[in-house]
């Protein structure tokens, strides 16, 4: 039976373990700024002063595709490094002078507050000067993310604000948290206009065809002998669509990606006839052209001859996420594909989302290697352990593995190293047009 002492150390160890995990909730650890539990009685104080106050949200969830591709530990470092700049540029004219905090822990929404008085409303509303400011903000945060990310979606909104005034007949805590709502319902409807803005400019640039070519040499590793091409494609210059990854997202939202694909594989057709018949031509393979009738007809088949190349010279490159979400449709418009001669590629492998039974349905020529699991290799067991199974099997299937997003010397050896045959990235050679890609090529 427990003494009074052993009971005693139990509830103050109790209590200690309750107030801790009730701490942790109140600051975030990584950026150091509290969540709104933590402030609200503060915020609580300067409204029963009697001066309004001002919320700005600044919602980065926009970039979350940078998640999705590289991992949450990438998207956290880019979160905090967000933080950090935010927090030291308070007070410089364009992030104004106020209180810090997140929704949550490791949250990646930010509250701006900051009480109205008259020496910082000179002129105007309260409501026309935040909204003032939230444009200012938005640029500002735009400009953070486009300096590190060059697929930063420019018709995405990142700010909303709100102004909270005092009512004695509303608890204040609800009248804080409503003011925060109607601010993250400004950065929807912001958002939403911009998209519509958007959504004109990419009709137009479908209408009048101006996608830009782009082609990637895919290297054999041992000799550094060019041998196959990817194709991709960019939107014009100044439109908000120069990121072939924000083309696809923005075409993907707004419904318009099939047409979209339509125009892109024309036009790579259009640029390619630089390729020899010794050198493969990759091009991608989206849900939404899974169920086009140009592949599931023939259509694509003839467009292919017409421009001179074989299908035996195309390969056709499906992501594993895509293939497992819409496996029925792909292995349709897949057996076509396969009668007609194309070969087939799967992309993104080691991500997660097919199993080995799914490759041995699809059969791929080609089995890529993602980006992700590249990346500093040579310093990571478990990447090298993945790959070297994946080689594994792609021996056993008669498979040919192309290692993707080689950025360093380091790490191209370690594929070497490794026995993987093919690979492309940056460091190898970056997409251009096919008249710069061309000169990877060895004429001797």
């Amino acid at each position: 039976m427990n003494s009074p002492a052993d009971f005693d150390r139990d509830e103050t160890g109790r209590l200690r373990a309750e107030w801790l995990q009730y701490r942790s909730r109140l600051n975030d650890p990584e950026t150091g700024l509290p969540t709104l539990a933590g402030i609200v009685d503060e915020l609580r104080r300067q409204l029963e002063s009697g001066l309004p106050l001002g919320v700005f949200t600044l919602s980065l969830y926009a970039e979350r595709r940078l998640e999705e591709s590289w991992g949450w530990q990438a998207y956290d470092r880019l979160v905090v490094e967000f933080i950090r700049a935010l927090k030291g540029d308070r007070g410089n004219g364009v992030v104004p002078e106020g209180l810090l905090c997140l929704p949550g822990v490791r949250a990646d929404e930010v509250f701006l507050f900051l009480p109205l008085d008259a020496e910082r409303i000179e002129t105007g509303s309260p409501t026309e000067w935040l909204s003032e400011r939230a444009e200012r903000l938005d640029h500002y945060v735009k400009k953070f993310f486009s300096q590190r990310l060059p697929s930063a979606d420019r018709f995405r909104n990142y700010v909303g604000a709100s102004v909270i005034f005092a009512d004695p007949k509303v608890r204040v805590e609800r009248l804080i948290y409503r003011g925060v709502r109607e601010a993250r319902g400004e950065v929807y409807d912001r958002t939403a206009r911009a998209e519509l803005r958007g959504t004109d400019v990419l009709r137009k640039i479908i209408a009048d065809s101006r996608i830009t070519p782009v082609f990637q040499p895919i290297f054999e590793l041992a000799t550094n002998r060019v041998c196959a091409f990817e194709a991709l494609s960019w939107g014009p210059p100044g439109s908000g669509f120069e990121s072939g990854e924000t083309l696809f997202a923005f075409a993907e939202r707004a419904d318009l990606l099939l047409p979209l694909e339509r125009v892109c594989r024309r036009r790579i057709l259009e640029e390619a006839g630089g390729i020899t018949p010794g050198q493969l031509l990759f091009v991608n393979l989206s849900p939404a052209a899974a169920s086009d009738d140009e592949f599931l007809e023939g259509i694509f088949e003839r467009q292919v001859r017409q421009k001179g190349f074989e299908p035996s010279g195309i390969v056709v490159e499906i992501t594993e996420r895509t293939y497992a979400l819409h496996q029925a449709l792909f292995t349709k418009v897949l057996q076509e594909l396969r009668r007609e001669g194309f070969l087939i590629a799967v992309d993104d492998m080691g991500t997660g989302y097919a199993s080995f039974s799914s490759l041995a349905e699809i059969q791929p020529d080609y089995l890529k290697f993602d980006s992700v699991f590249v990346h500093e290799i040579q310093n990571h067991r478990i990447k090298r352990d993945l790959l070297d199974a994946m080689l594994s099997f792609a021996t056993k299937t008669h498979t040919h593995v192309i290692a993707e997003g080689i950025e360093t010397e380091e790490e191209l050896e370690t594929l070497i190293e490794l026995g993987v045959p093919y690979g492309q990235g940056f460091f190898l050679a970056r997409p251009t047009p096919l008249a710069e890609a061309l000169k990877h090529v060895k004429t001797a």
